[in-house]
């Protein structure tokens, strides 16, 4: 059997075969949860949204890492099928945290043919001021969204990082799933991973401390769990909308 040569490896066809029905697996899986879920968000009326986000604001306000937390990043809500983070967002801003928030944009340089790096990555970028955030214009998905021009005066957490301040103490982060062990599946674009990986690098694995928040429709029970792969996080703690809160 002839073999395949990857860098300094030897790997056998076999290997490779195998590999690829693994990966093909789980991108199936992954597929599969994400219809299961999608099902059960289109059910969801406003009310329960804005009921379970009542809920999940209370518990992480009442966590003793968020309270002990000074810069923070919050991801900014779509207008339906997730917790919506407003109220995260003022009270974080009230109580005098330095709030960063997600911006999305092309990777520069381009990544190379055949580079692992994604064609467009996630940055958190700091928010001024409550006025800052309603400011904010939504995108195509109905997120509030800063322009690119005020990129110039907002700071970048991982170019500040570079530049020797502060990293981030908290993060929380949004999915279409998550299970009883903290694992959380994605949209499949891999932003949040990909950031995670790139602020372990620079902070030479010092992390902040993460935070999944979830509508009870987005958690599942055991025995069933989230399909992940080597390169999806776990997170330090998940809160669902019933009340649950899971820690790793």
């Amino acid at each position: 059997m002839t073999t395949a040569i990857f860098g300094a490896m030897t790997v056998s066809p076999l290997t490779i075969i195998r590999r690829m029905s693994t990966n093909e697996a789980l991108r199936n899986a992954k597929r599969d949860l994400r219809a299961v879920v999608a099902k059960r968000l289109g059910e969801l009326d406003v009310k329960s949204v804005q009921e379970q986000s009542q809920v999940v604001v209370a518990l992480l306000t009442s966590l003793p890492e968020y309270q002990q937390a000074r810069r923070v990043s919050i991801y900014l809500s779509m207008p339906t099928g997730e917790i919506d983070t407003a109220a995260m967002v003022q009270n974080a801003l009230e109580q005098g945290k330095q709030v960063f928030i997600p911006f999305t944009h092309k990777a520069m340089p381009a990544p190379k043919q055949g580079e692992d790096q994604k064609p467009s990555v996630m940055d958190m970028v700091s928010l001024e001021s409550l006025e800052d955030y309603h400011g904010l214009k939504r995108n195509s998905w109905g997120i509030p969204t800063p322009t690119n021009k005020s990129l110039e005066t907002r700071e970048n957490c991982i170019g500040a990082m570079k530049a020797g301040k502060a990293g981030l103490d908290l993060i929380v982060m949004p999915g279409v799933a998550f299970d009883g062990e903290c694992r959380r599946l994605g949209h499949g674009k891999g932003y949040y991973d990909y950031f995670l990986r790139r602020y372990s690098e620079e902070s030479n694995g010092d992390m902040p401390f993460t935070v999944g928040v979830a509508l009870k429709d987005q958690f599942i029970d055991p025995p069933a769990s989230v399909p992940v792969g080597d390169k999806d996080w776990s997170l330090d703690t998940i809160i669902v909308g019933d009340g649950k809160v899971v820690r790793r």
